[in-house]
């Protein structure tokens, strides 16, 4: 069956069955739709709406005579506001600003001063980190070290703090080293941005060249239409796409662009030859600095076979045996000076020559050039080539060949034809943020549901990255557009649509449950009251640093300059990456399967793949974890002290205050000072019995690491 080429029975196709590849019959689906401005709708309850946000979600409610909840305590909305835009936790100042102002004006005040702070690039960008599939290694089989992967990350938290508008933000990242620039440093920068293309896992050991071409390309492919279409693209390499309007034709139009720009390069590695991630100078004599040092490690081998020879030749001079001396001249002439070549010159003064040849050696070995500002860069092939579509996805096995281009069901006229000396990056970015045409609809709702889902806590389309026909549809359709729309209209600014958001009544809500609505939407679907979220990992860590009063909020370079070439490898690492910074959690390395413990144990993004929504579990490692690990236990201990020294005369009472207000932003219940001051009393006096130096700093820490 399967050689006759998988048959159906004849009347199980009736004629009129669409082909789910069909580009044309695609065009129906909804995700592929023009983007429709629908007027926010009249509500019955019209006091209750602040932004057209609030009256969308409330007509769905109201359809179903469900209400929303009460709104937030101002505690709790100053919190939720602080993590969502920052990562952080409040300060007592936003804290108590709002508790004694609890007016819309106050809020607005607040939300744009998080706005405008450093903070929040590092908080939003790392949610595109996880798309961008960062990390500072290769990962797969040889894990050597992405060494200026950094320069992409700090490029991609600048671009977020500046507000970049998102065509902007992708044209740089699919082709910025292809853009005209007016400076060294707007070249430099934009090209760091394209590091985008290369920052991906690739394999590396014993694979074909024409193999790992198309490998690369399609990891680019599927994690281009993953994150800004949200769509399953790499489905099609080896045949038409199961599900979705997808052609293998399409697939390798696209592939043509990719396998047209370059990412890797051979570079001298570990004592061989080997085909790396391509690296670029930078600065005005950037390339010439990255010229000069790769050579210099290319070439040292043989530097150090030379130098070998050149002693070798130093001890047989210094023995003065002319016939042996000839006779080495007359083998192998290499290792001698000009000078010590010379049967003429007296032989002392070519033992002295020789000597001078050797120290020369000896020195340009001990003294390599330091690593030149470099960064992670792509760049155009030699020859750009249209791509053969590649049966059954095999390498080794051409087919048709078609012509670059991009997804048939996005358009609706003719592609103009590819520039024939570049790949096309440049018209594929500008094709995807089209604002005329189907694919720039689609990423445009692609993007404003990525913002709903890290404002609100779930998408509106709950599968972010799968906006075809095995995702879910919208919630609710016509505020995804709207949202859409808005993106469009204030310039694809991603600053205007969080602040809307956040400033809006739904987004305000408790999350307090309610019977009544429970039963009839206990999904909360229709936002009947606020999602409880989980706190993320890099939350969790830069909250207790904070607590602890000692985390760290300034920028950060390399986090993994001191690891060696590569970043894992067989066998015993010497050298681990570290974690022990004080820095925020976005900077810390992400070794790819060396992920920090903290990471791995708290659903951090996979990095060898686009993440649009990470994982939620619920696993006893979690809870053994904060129990043991070293810098929770530090922290706690820490924090303990903090707010010993902030208390006056040690008060029991202010170290309470202090210590909710620095962990949970909250005040203590008097059930919970009772508890907590027993606690307090009775452990003291018995770590004091135990000869403890400082039993009420003990005592006190271990309510904090409680």
């Amino acid at each position: 069956w399967i050689k006759l080429g998988a048959p159906a029975p004849e009347n199980s196709s009736p004629s009129n069955d669409v082909v789910p590849s069909d580009p044309v019959a695609g065009k129906s689906h909804w995700a592929f739709q023009p983007l429709v401005d629908t007027p926010a709708p009249a509500v019955s309850h019209a006091d209750w709406p602040r932004t057209p946000v609030d009256q969308f979600v409330l007509a769905r409610l109201e359809q179903q005579s469900l209400t929303p909840v009460a709104g937030a305590k101002p505690r709790a909305l100053i919190r939720r506001i602080t993590m969502v835009l920052t990562g952080l936790p409040p300060s007592s100042h936003h804290l108590t600003q709002y508790e004694a102002q609890p007016t819309p004006e106050t809020l607005t005040l607040i939300v744009d001063e998080l706005l405008a702070s450093p903070q929040f690039g590092q908080r939003w960008g790392r949610h595109w980190l996880d798309l961008a599939r960062y990390a500072d290694s290769n990962g797969l089989d040889e894990n050597f070290l992405f060494r200026e992967a950094w320069r992409y990350r700090n490029w991609v938290i600048d671009a977020v703090n500046a507000d970049m508008p998102y065509d902007r933000f992708l044209l740089e990242q699919l082709a910025g080293d292809l853009l005209p620039h007016d400076s060294i440093e707007q070249r430099d920068r934009q090209r760091i941005a394209a590091g985008f293309l290369v920052v991906g896992p690739k394999v590396l050991l014993g694979v074909n060249p024409d193999r790992q071409k198309m490998d690369v390309a399609d990891e680019q492919i599927e994690t281009v239409g993953r994150v800004v279409l949200g769509q399953t693209l790499g489905c099609a390499r080896c045949h038409d796409h199961k599900f979705d309007p997808v052609p293998t034709r399409d697939y390798y139009a696209l592939a043509g662009i990719f396998t047209s720009t370059r990412v890797m390069e051979q570079r001298f590695m570990l004592n061989e030859q080997r085909v790396m991630e391509r690296l670029q100078g930078l600065g005005e004599d950037g390339q010439q600095a990255d010229d000069d040092y790769e050579t210099f490690w290319r070439e040292m081998p043989n530097l150090k076979a030379h130098g070998e020879k050149s002693k070798a030749v130093l001890d047989l001079l210094k023995q003065k045996d002319e016939q042996a001396i000839a006779q080495r001249l007359a083998q192998d002439g290499d290792g001698f000076c000009d000078q010590a070549r010379d049967a003429s010159v007296p032989i002392d003064q070519r033992i002295a020559a020789q000597e001078e040849h050797l120290k020369a050696q000896i020195e340009k070995l001990s003294k390599p050039p330091g690593i030149p500002p470099r960064a992670m860069i792509p760049c155009e092939a030699e020859s750009m080539q249209d791509e053969a579509i590649r049966k059954s996805g095999k390498f080794d096995q051409p087919g048709d060949v078609v012509p670059r281009g991009f997804l048939s069901v996005l358009q609706d006229g003719p592609v103009n034809a590819m520039p024939a000396q570049q790949s096309g990056r440049i018209e594929l970015a500008q094709w995807l943020t089209d604002t005329n045409a189907r694919s720039g609809w689609l990423t445009a709702r692609v993007q404003a549901n990525r913002v709903w889902y890290h404002v609100m806590g779930r998408g509106l389309v709950r599968t972010v990255d799968n906006f075809g026909r095995t995702g879910e549809t919208p919630s609710h359709p016509e505020l995804l557009d709207h949202l859409a729309l808005q993106l469009i209209q204030n310039k694809w600014s991603l600053k205007s649509l969080v602040r809307q958001l956040v400033l809006s009544r739904t987004f305000a809500l408790s999350s307090q449950f309610d019977e009544q609505a429970h039963a009839v939407d206990p999904d909360n679907t229709l936002l009947w009251r606020a999602h409880r979220r989980r706190v993320d990992a890099e939350s969790l860590r830069d909250g207790m640093l904070q607590a602890a009063g000692v985390l760290e909020l300034d920028p950060m370079e390399s986090t993994v300059a001191y690891l060696g070439d590569q970043a894992t490898a067989v066998g015993n690492n010497a050298v681990r990456r570290r974690t022990d910074y004080n820095c925020r959690s976005v900077y810390l390395p992400v070794i790819r399967n060396d992920l920090p413990e903290l990471f791995e144990v708290f659903d951090f993004a996979n990095p060898h793949f686009a993440t649009g929504a990470r994982p939620k579990t619920t696993v006893p490692t979690q809870s053994l974890f904060l129990l043991n690990d070293t810098m929770v236990m530090n922290a706690a201990k820490q924090t303990a002290r903090r707010i010993q020294e902030e208390s006056s005369q040690n008060s029991r009472e202010q170290m309470l205050e202090r210590t909710w207000e620095l962990i949970l932003h909250e005040r203590p219940t008097d059930e919970e000072r009772q508890a907590v001051s027993d606690f307090l009393e009775r452990t003291a006096y018995r770590l004091n019995e135990t000869g403890d130096p400082d039993p009420e700093l003990s005592a006190l820490a271990q309510v904090c690491h409680a």
